[in-house]
């Protein structure tokens, strides 16, 4: 049985951004990247109002439910990681990790500041490209600007509406990884994922702003270490459950 890595996209991006890493991947194991409704391949669907609505389009997506899972977020994505995270523990399928990058609890986040961005393209304009992500010749393009702004403002209505509810703590183990130079959400802002998680492994911390895991290949690498972990202690609980299964007796 394979192990799944599902990497959820940051405001605005796309499955897209996920696909590299596969190379970096065990042989026994899928990365999975779930399209957002409005985003990339899917950008002719209406974005989804609401953190719930998206919880719900992701799940049938995320691949064979009893399979081993490290489930991963970037940025807006760390947040809809915690929540899928709380469903499928519901569910009855949690995962064996929950990691978080490049996000605070939401608590933490400004919900006037996301609902103004919202709001005013020109100003969501200037701070997507101060993010530096998406380059400048797209941003000047009027018909690929229009391409970006339309999930990014939907995008950051929902971190809005996270800024508003009350963070869940998870009972799974809960990584967190941060930028050393991010200005967005820095290292004490993603730190304090901490006081949310029964089982904390802690911050790491990696060179780089923001979007510090497109610098180099250390957290697919990071990533990669997880799912081999996940695939050998599974592999150990179905050999301890072959030997305490009792054996036929001969005839």
């Amino acid at each position: 049985m394979n192990v799944r890595v599902v990497c959820l996209p940051y405001a605005g991006g796309s499955a897209h951004a996920y696909r590299p890493w596969s190379a970096h991947m065990p042989r026994a194991c899928e990365l999975i990247a779930p399209e957002l409704p409005g985003h990339g391949r899917r950008i002719a669907e209406a974005p989804h109002a609401g953190v719930a609505r998206v919880v719900e389009d992701v799940l049938p997506r995320l691949g064979d439910p009893t399979a081993p899972m490290i489930l991963f977020g970037h940025s807006m994505g760390g947040l809809l990681a915690h929540e899928v995270c709380h469903r499928l523990c519901e569910l009855g399928t949690p995962p064996k990790a929950l990691v978080i990058s490049a996000m605070g609890p939401g608590e933490l986040l400004d919900a006037p500041a996301n609902h103004a961005l919202a709001d005013d393209p020109d100003a969501l304009l200037g701070h997507v490209a101060r993010l530096g992500a998406t380059p400048d010749e797209v941003l000047a393009h009027p018909q690929m600007r229009a391409l970006v702004l339309r999930p990014l403002r939907a995008d950051m209505r929902l971190l809005a509406e996270a800024g508003t509810a009350p963070t869940r703590p998870v009972t799974v183990p809960l990584y967190a990884l941060a930028g050393e130079q991010d200005v967005v959400h820095p290292p004490s802002h993603v730190a304090a994922w901490q006081h949310h998680a029964r089982h904390w492994k802690g911050l790491r911390l990696f060179t780089g702003g923001h979007f510090f895991p497109w610098q180099d290949d250390a957290v697919p690498r990071f990533l990669a270490g997880l799912a081999r972990t996940a695939l050998a202690e599974h592999a150990a609980a179905g050999e301890q459950a072959q030997g305490l299964s009792p054996q036929p007796r001969p005839s």
